[in-house]
């Protein structure tokens, strides 16, 4: 399921593009959940909602909060979300550009042209985030962190802190990646996807474990992670498995 949020002062125009959204989603069958929002107020106001906004469509000129404003708090919280802008008169701005628009509609094109964009948009929407992920947050922005990507995760003061390898974008950016489950609860949804538990407060991907030395695990950053006495035995048996089954 994918979130679309559409903010725009006319609710005619927003059931336009749900309309036009739906028609070039026949191309890909995503299941698309729609959100109406009126002004950059409103949409600002739900960002403390637990849902990601995966696709925004943000008309430029807004009473109020406008366009601009309202995109640079949305990118704020949702860093890796598609942004696109739509306008009836207002041309793009050095302003609409830093906050990375993926594409600009201009509310008087024609039907036909709008559903090829947003087929476009649908297309991205696919390919960024149909793969398998975990929600995490740092501060008040949120990400999407394919699993793939995760070393392991340890319990932290409330939730879990997430360790990702080298290369992973938000790695990069320097964040501390933290979920809101302990790994008590992370392990019965992730352990079917190669994640198993070698410490009671501490799990890992065994698809990116590099070697394991004695009654350590060793990831590709050079990190050592002990295995407790108590799973040592249970992850020698998955960890068999894991890598008999990839040849």
């Amino acid at each position: 399921m994918f979130n679309v949020a559409i903010c725009d002062d006319n609710r005619e125009y927003i059931q336009y593009l749900i309309d036009v959204i739906n028609d070039a989603n026949n191309t890909y069958n995503l299941k698309l959940n729609f959100f109406e929002y009126i002004s950059g107020e409103q949409l600002i106001w739900d960002f403390e909602e637990e849902y990601h906004i995966d696709l925004l469509i943000l008309d430029i000129q807004l009473g109020g909060i406008d366009g601009d404003e309202t995109a640079r708090e949305f990118r704020k919280r949702y860093p890796d979300s598609i942004l696109v802008f739509c306008s009836g008169v207002r041309a793009p701005t050095i302003e609409s550009f830093k906050v990375t628009p993926f594409r600009y509609i201009l509310k008087q094109q024609n039907r036909q042209d709008i559903v090829q964009t947003m087929k476009e948009v649908l297309c991205e929407v696919r390919g960024r985030f149909c793969e398998r992920y975990i929600m995490a947050h740092y501060r008040s922005s949120r990400y999407r962190i394919g699993l793939d990507d995760i070393l392991y995760i340890e319990n932290d003061k409330r939730g879990g802190r997430v360790v990702v390898r080298p290369g992973c974008k938000v790695k990069d950016a320097g964040v501390k990646l933290l979920v809101d489950s302990k790994t008590e609860k992370l392990i019965e949804k992730l352990y079917s996807y190669g994640f198993i538990r070698i410490q009671s407060t501490l799990i890992v991907n065994m698809n990116n474990i590099e070697s394991v030395d004695s009654d350590e695990v060793i990831f590709c950053t050079g990190e050592k992670i002990a295995i407790s006495r108590a799973y040592r035995k249970e992850f020698a048996e998955a960890f068999t498995k894991s890598v008999g089954s990839k040849y």
